[in-house]
């Protein structure tokens, strides 16, 4: 049946706000002088602005993806020749965030929650951000903390505190690490598929700057944004003042967001070692840090390309030949984004057998 609005024309939906009963009873009325059950409702398809989205940012993967492949053609006897025991050392430091985020999320809610099912919604999220992105993610956060009995605000306003926390962690290392950086970096001279992550910074600081001046400028959209997003602000804050009389909730959520920085960090400099080049531990967090940022903002599942793409930029620009740099950055890669799903999907699965999701 299509008697359902999301199958009407704009004119005739605009028609029915305010009646949010009106088909349903229309529906049901024509059933009964028909004589038959209420047929169910066909499933319509339509293309949402967040499917764009989604669909522009997987465009850009997908380039981004091209140019690194392009890279690594040059840099597979540089893998091959690898020192495995620093590549096992690297996949032992892309694991540790795991358990670091664990403890920042177990400091983010007032009261306690079993460290274990932390571990486990953590590991989950390996496999929930590589299908997802950072949204996806977010959403069973929320749901791992309603299911331990929180209300719907609370998990929420729990759930923006871990992933806030991440990314205030990010800006701060972000900010020490230049001051030990300075000068360290230059634009590398050769062309290669990094490069592509120069254009998607441009993008999102113009997309950014766009959607910006339209919410400031437009009443509507200033208004929607003010109604929407201050009443749930006020709730974080309330909450992150109740955590904060709880020094050690303080230190969980501090150390935990820290530490999951620094073990990526760690790893990609273990992977570089594997290559045979190295780079300081600030420089490694500056490199690390600008890449998430562009995985971040740009939609795209997991960052798959975009990171990469940006982690190689880095690289080149702090020194590192580029067939060392593709090198390591598929090593680290390797061990933090596109093994990890695998078992994220068993600890999944073994969230939902439990009812912890």
């Amino acid at each position: 049946m299509h008697l359902q609005r999301s199958a009407f024309n704009p004119a005739a939906a605009a028609a029915l706000r305010g009646h949010k009963g009106l088909l349903p009873d229309l529906r049901t009325a024509v059933a009964l002088a028909a004589g038959i059950e209420v047929p169910k409702l066909a499933e319509t398809k339509r293309i949402s602005w967040i499917n764009l989205v989604f669909g522009i940012g997987s465009l850009i993967g997908i380039w981004a993806i091209i140019g690194v492949l392009a890279d690594v053609v040059g840099s597979l006897d540089v893998i091959k020749g690898a020192a495995w025991g620093w590549v096992a050392l690297a996949f032992v430091f892309a694991q540790l965030p795991i358990a670091s985020n664990a403890m920042a999320l177990a400091g983010a809610v007032t009261g306690q929650l079993p460290f274990g099912r932390c571990l486990g919604l953590e590991a989950s999220n390996e496999f929930t951000q590589f299908v997802g992105g950072d949204v996806a993610a977010f959403a069973v956060r929320v749901r791992f903390f309603q299911r331990e009995g929180y209300s719907p605000a609370t998990a929420l306003s729990s759930g923006a505190i871990a992933s806030t926390a991440s990314w205030v962690a990010k800006g701060a290392l972000l900010l020490i690490s230049l001051g030990f950086t300075a000068g360290s970096f230059a634009a590398p001279e050769s062309s290669g598929g990094h490069h592509t992550a120069i254009w998607i910074v441009v993008g999102v600081v113009l997309a950014a700057g766009i959607a910006t001046a339209l919410i400031s400028v437009i009443p509507r959209l200033r208004r929607l944004a003010s109604a929407r997003i201050r009443p749930q602000l006020a709730h974080i804050w309330a909450d992150v003042k109740a955590i904060a009389v709880e020094p050690r909730k303080i230190a969980y959520v501090v150390s935990g967001s820290v530490l999951s920085q620094v073990f990526v960090a760690l790893s990609l400099g273990a992977a570089l070692h594997a290559v045979g080049e190295r780079a300081s531990i600030a420089t490694l967090l500056v490199v690390i840090t600008g890449a998430a940022i562009i995985g971040g903002a740009v939609p795209v599942p997991g960052g798959a390309g975009v990171i990469e793409a940006g982690l190689i930029a880095g690289l080149t620009a702090a020194g590192i030949p580029q067939d060392q740099a593709v090198a390591a950055v598929f090593i680290q890669r390797l061990c933090t984004a596109y093994l990890p799903p695998i078992w994220g999907w068993v600890a999944l699965t073994w969230m939902r057998r439990h009812e912890y999701l």
